[in-house]
């Protein structure tokens, strides 16, 4: 019976060596789980703001091919012009800081067309036309402020925005 008895006293080292062993490997497996899932999310978001730095430099080309072609010096301009693969509207805006011959156009998708477009990129952009300076008005001084988006759904905490401006 003494036998007996000194077997029982060292059962459950196994058993408590395993957990041991088991609950390390857990730990170490988390851990690079978590490292991995950062990783995931760091390249993710690398990638969106690329699509969207690429989008901002689409939005700069189109608004000085418009420049170029004389878009701007039609005010009334309500025909689309087609660049980077969309429809765009020129609109014009009053100037906002009271400047005599400045004028300020918004290069972008109507409304209809950023409905149908929410989860896909997007661009737009703002030019500046003014004169460089109150006595000179027939040298114009131009600024494009291109922003470009890797989805057009401005309310998704995942949207990047990405921006370029162009003085000319």
């Amino acid at each position: 019976m003494e036998i007996l008895k000194e077997k029982r006293n060292n059962s459950g080292y196994a058993i408590l060596f395993t957990v041991v062993i088991v609950g390390i490997i857990s730990m170490i497996t988390i851990g690079l789980s978590n490292a991995v899932y950062k990783q995931i999310m760091l390249s993710s978001v690398a990638k969106d703001s690329i699509t969207a730095f690429y989008q901002a430099d689409i939005a700069s080309d189109c608004a000085l091919y418009a420049d170029k072609n004389s878009y701007f010096e039609i005010p009334a301009r309500t025909l689309p012009f087609n660049c980077g693969g969309y429809n765009l509207y020129i609109t014009l805006n009053s100037s906002s800081d009271g400047n005599a011959g400045k004028y300020i156009y918004n290069v972008d998708l109507s409304q209809q067309d950023l409905d149908l477009l929410k989860n896909k990129k997007c661009f737009n952009a703002v030019i500046t036309k003014k004169p460089k300076s109150a006595t000179e008005f027939d040298t114009i001084e131009t600024t494009i402020e291109a922003r470009g988006y890797n989805i057009c759904d401005k309310d998704n905490s995942r949207t990047v925005e990405r921006a370029i401006r162009v003085d000319f």
